[in-house]
């Protein structure tokens, strides 16, 4: 779900900055580009020099910066280049991305909604609608009925 996410900001992107960027996964896979024929394609080397490298690195003309919300980087943006200027342009799409990747999860997250339904931070309105959009991105098939049943 964070990759149509990721590829409507990098494709807001394209214009703004005139180079390839992209959002690559930890095992090297482009999973959101300004290029779409790129992909799902897989960057090689990527994941040896991601372990050996700190958060930005510049590999086969891109320059990396590295992200995530968690303590362990999950995702990387890349822009064509390796001067400078591609790696203040990586350095602020990830500080963007990052932010939009912890909006998404805090919003698609089922222990927040169950949190803010105990503390009836939500409309008793809304609760059957939201558990259905979360029904939609969880696994679990009875969240509805399970939250629906404790009011």
């Amino acid at each position: 779900m964070a990759n149509r996410v990721f590829q409507s900001v990098i494709y807001q992107m394209k214009d703004a900055i005139n180079r390839v960027v992209g959002v690559v996964d930890e095992t090297g896979a482009v999973i959101s580009c300004s290029e779409l024929n790129l992909i799902g394609e897989v960057r090689e080397g990527y994941m040896a020099e991601r372990l050996t490298a700190g958060d930005r690195f510049v590999r086969d003309g891109y320059t990396y910066q590295q992200f995530s919300n968690a303590k362990h980087n999950d995702y990387a943006v890349f822009v064509e280049g390796v001067d400078e200027t591609a790696g203040q342009f990586a350095a602020m799409l990830s500080i963007s991305l990052q932010s939009i990747k912890q909006y998404h999860d805090e919003k698609f997250d089922k222990s927040n909604f169950i949190k803010n339904v105990v503390l009836d931070n939500i409309l008793p309105g809304d609760i059957y609608a939201k558990a259905r959009e979360l029904g939609k991105y969880i696994k679990g098939k009875y969240l509805c009925n399970t939250v629906l049943s404790w009011l």
